[in-house]
């Protein structure tokens, strides 16, 4: 079949080869926040291509699209690695979380928005305590209850900010379970803070909210994000 594009003729195989490329750019980019594909290591478009038994083509295009988002990067002789995580890029991105967070904290309280966004918090709050055994699925959950709370402030700009620091986010929380706490201790203190949050909120007690959200959830985060970023990057030194 011949499709008509721009006064020219478009085939059927273009729109299935572009359909092919967001495939492979999806499961790449899956791989790399589920670190499958680690920070640093080499890839190829020939061992991709293998992989997902595809053509160059698609891979090529999948691996222009991840690197212009900052996944992936070029180096010594134009070889591409999976981007590393630092302790700035922690710092960073923790640091624009508490700015937003507290703000949208601070914008429930004054709008008398407690019971009803209490509810839609637990409802992704319930979600969350469902992936307790799949850290990757958990992370992505609890990055969810966040950005419902950032959503009060009622700013496209500031969602748009927020969905971009959350794929960097659930990278980085999964390197903290992979590579620093096995066992589901931290997933439960997760959970806990995060209770202790909404209640907060529902009960209109904002000290409470403010206190289990700065120092029990980002604070205690941050330190565990930066533990884990120190202990991987030191062990592929």
């Amino acid at each position: 079949m011949l499709y008509l594009k721009n006064g020219g003729i478009m085939k059927e195989e273009y729109k299935e080869e572009k359909s092919l490329t967001e495939q492979v750019y999806s499961k790449i980019k899956e791989r790399i926040l589920t670190l499958d594909y680690p920070p640093g290591t080499a890839i190829t478009e020939a061992n991709l291509a293998e992989e997902f038994s595809v053509s160059r083509m698609p891979v090529h295009i999948a691996i222009q699209k991840l690197t212009n988002e900052g996944w992936i990067e070029t180096g010594f002789r134009k070889k591409v690695y999976v981007k590393g995580i630092s302790v700035k890029d922690v710092r960073e991105i923790y640091e624009i979380r508490e700015i937003l967070e507290v703000k949208a904290l601070d914008t429930i309280f004054e709008k008398k928005l407690n019971w009803d966004f209490s509810f839609k918090l637990e409802e992704k709050f319930v979600r969350m305590k469902a992936s307790y055994h799949d850290y990757y699925a958990f992370e992505y959950a609890d990055s969810e209850v966040h950005r419902t709370m950032v959503s009060v402030l009622d700013n496209k700009r500031i969602d748009q900010i927020y969905l971009n620091l959350q794929d960097e986010l659930v990278r980085i929380m999964v390197l903290i379970f992979k590579y620093r706490k096995r066992d589901n201790d931290y997933a439960k203190q997760v959970i806990e803070s995060m209770r202790k949050i909404i209640i907060g909120i529902r009960e209109n007690h904002y000290d409470d909210a403010l206190y289990q959200l700065k120092n029990e959830h980002l604070a205690s985060g941050v330190e565990e994000a930066l533990e884990a970023v120190d202990f991987y990057n030191e062990r592929i030194m």
